[in-house]
């Protein structure tokens, strides 16, 4: 006997997810991603406390997640953020059904007759409504973004879990049967604890708040007894909130990584609110257009342009059955899309997920309308299953290879190759934490690798919260240069809190700082920079290179060039075209033409040439390196 498609929905979710995990699981990044997948991987180990906005939700999770025996540390936080992520697709099989189980509207054909006349208005066939929502949860789990975010760990894999569970969740509430008070109020409680427990995890959870909010009025506002719902709802909702209690709690055991410190409530605030991020959102106009033009460069692009197309069909349809409904997530598109683009960073694509959700419900009522009013004219080649099997296998085929990370282990290569370059006891300043700041974490406080190494991100050191930090884990450190903190911190405090301050100031306080530390730590501790830090940071020092890195020697202790070390790199290649892996490129060419000059200056000819060679390795072509080793060479054959 065959089987209705409503008792088929549980499967139908579940294949989705195994469809989407096994795809996941191909393509996920075997070792540490870029930017902050070290710090949050070092926090779930150790129960720290992340950048803001601290994220205790996803540090709760991935801590407990991170006891699991099997497999490496970071391996095992990637299974878990694909895992999140196949369930986020697998979810949205269920929300997306719900609405479209709401039927279109009856319209008139000819307005000037005063009898309404129904078109042909079928109710939603249960089998088109779980074959629309099948292609729409794939059009989801295999866009660009979304797939890219399943790969590594990192805090939006859960808040694609969340935000698939609030959209389903207030789908069953929106289209609760307006004389069923009961059955909304039970929905409502559950949408309640829902967001406050997404809230716990991400802030850009703010984003659905607008339109769910509008849309609930507008389906039950004249109702009274929705109100006193609302009334129970909110402290429901603040009962998801109470994830934050892990900050001020953890913060007062002084864990290692104490982002923030955020034990007092000035403190607690600030880090919740990423105070210290406020200044990129809403920077300019130019920026936020600059944003704006590149979400839709996104949203075409990681959707195949396909999945955008039939979205852009849908809208017209969620109209049709209903304005609440058409409202609801245009209202989410548009707020995702205006609010995401005013947020002045570099990888802004994650702050646009929600729109991926909703060009996902937009394309399944595309393709159930077509379904609906076009299933006798569809070829063969337009049959549900030959749709289904188009939006696995054209992201498949065509964006798998770009999205990939199967073969990533730049960071990792980066971050020991790093540390190889670093003497014992050695300390480093670096502006590097997209790189191997964030990585140094891990690798030092989960894998116990270069404990002895003091890694000091630069720009850190511009907030109070890390300097007690320096003050807690490097107390020696701190000692020594108490005096010049202090002279900064006072200075500091009126910036951190708004008060009247001169930059020149405070910015010659923290030169004086930093230098301190350079000038009260030589001869006791091998010092070293990364190539980006200015020149105003150890003046009076010769940087000499010393693997990736430039050590600090006074000049009357300079070595002989003979005997500057260049330890094995360790490089295993990755075809792609993203910033970050061209930046890692880039970096390994800045230290490898460092040496060669180097040894070109000193006379050692010889020793340059295989390093102007592996130079070009990294930026094949390159005019400067290719001058500098041709005259390296010129005088190479003079010499013999």
């Amino acid at each position: 006997m065959t089987r209705s498609p409503e008792s088929l929905r549980p499967y139908a979710s579940l294949t989705v997810g195994v469809i989407a995990f096994i795809a996941y699981l191909i393509t996920l990044a075997p070792s540490l991603d870029f930017i902050d997948a070290g710090e949050l991987a070092a926090v779930a180990h150790t129960w720290g406390i992340a950048h803001p906005t601290g994220y205790p939700l996803f540090t709760l999770l991935a801590g407990l997640w991170s006891y699991i025996p099997a497999g490496d540390g970071i391996f095992r936080m990637n299974v878990l953020a694909a895992l999140l992520s196949a369930a986020s697709a697998g979810i949205m099989v269920q929300a997306i059904w719900v609405l479209l189980g709401v039927a279109p509207k009856p319209r008139q054909k000819d307005k000037r007759k005063k009898k309404s006349i129904q078109e042909n208005v079928r109710a939603p066939d249960p089998a088109h409504r779980l074959q629309a929502a099948v292609i729409g949860a794939l059009v989801l789990a295999f866009s660009g973004t979304f797939w890219r975010t399943a790969l590594s760990i990192e805090v939006y894999s859960l808040h694609m879990l969340m935000l698939a569970l609030l959209i389903w969740s207030s789908a069953l509430l929106l289209t609760t049967p307006s004389d069923d008070a009961s059955m909304r109020r039970r929905r409502l409680l559950i949408t309640a604890l829902l967001l406050g427990l997404a809230f716990g995890n991400h802030m850009s959870t703010i984003f659905f708040v607008p339109a769910l909010a509008l849309t609930a009025l507008w389906r039950f506002g004249r109702d009274r007894s929705f109100w006193t719902d609302v009334a129970f709802a909110v402290p429901v909702f603040a009962a998801g909130l109470l994830t934050y209690l892990y900050l001020p709690l953890r913060a007062a055991a002084d864990p290692f990584l104490n982002w923030g410190n955020p034990d007092a409530l000035e403190r607690f605030i600030w880090h919740v609110t990423g105070k210290q991020y406020s200044v990129w959102m809403f920077s300019s106009f130019e920026a936020w257009k600059k944003q704006f033009a590149y979400a839709f460069t996104a949203f075409g692009r990681d959707t195949m342009y396909v999945g955008a197309v039939a979205a852009l069909a849908g809208i017209t349809g969620t109209f049709r059955r209903g304005g609440w409904l058409g409202t609801w997530l245009l209202t989410a598109f548009l707020t995702c899309l205006f609010w995401a683009a005013g947020y002045d960073i570099h990888d802004i694509d994650t702050y646009f997920l929600l729109g991926f959700f909703v060009i996902a419900m937009w394309a399944a009522f595309a393709v159930m309308d077509v379904l609906q009013t076009r299933q006798r004219q569809l070829k063969v080649w337009l049959h549900p299953a030959g749709v289904a099997g188009a939006v696995l296998i054209l992201p498949l085929l065509f964006g798998g290879g770009r999205i990939s990370q199967s073969g990533n282990y730049l960071v990792e290569d980066y971050t020991k190759s790093m540390f190889a370059s670093f003497e014992e006891d050695a300390c480093v300043l670096s502006f590097q934490w997209d790189y191997w700041v964030s990585a140094s974490y891990y690798y030092q406080l989960v894998e116990d690798m270069r404990t002895d190494v003091i890694v000091i991100d630069k720009e850190l050191l511009r907030r109070s919260w890390y300097l007690e930090q320096i003050r807690i884990n490097f107390p020696e450190l701190y000692a020594a240069s108490k005096t010049e903190i202090a002279q900064f911190e006072e200075e500091l405090y009126k910036f951190e809190h708004d008060l009247p301050y001169n930059p020149e100031i405070i910015e010659a306080a923290f030169n004086r700082m930093v230098n301190s530390f350079f000038d009260h730590q030589y001869g006791k501790r091998p010092l070293y920079v990364t190539h980006e830090i200015e020149e105003q940071f150890a003046p009076g020092y010769v940087r000499v290179p010393e693997g990736l890195a430039l050590r600090l020697y006074r000049p009357e202790d300079v070595p002989a060039a003979a005997t500057a070390r260049l330890p094995e790199l360790r490089y295993r290649p990755f075809d792609s075209d993203d910033r970050l892996v061209k930046g890692i490129k880039g970096m390994y060419a800045t230290m490898l033409f460092s040496h060669a000059t180097y040894q070109h200056r000193a006379g050692n000819y010889d020793t340059a040439a295989p390093l102007f060679e592996r130079t070009l390795d990294f930026v094949p072509g390159d005019p400067n390196v290719i001058s500098w080793m041709r005259r390296n060479e010129q005088l190479r054959a003079a010499g013999e």
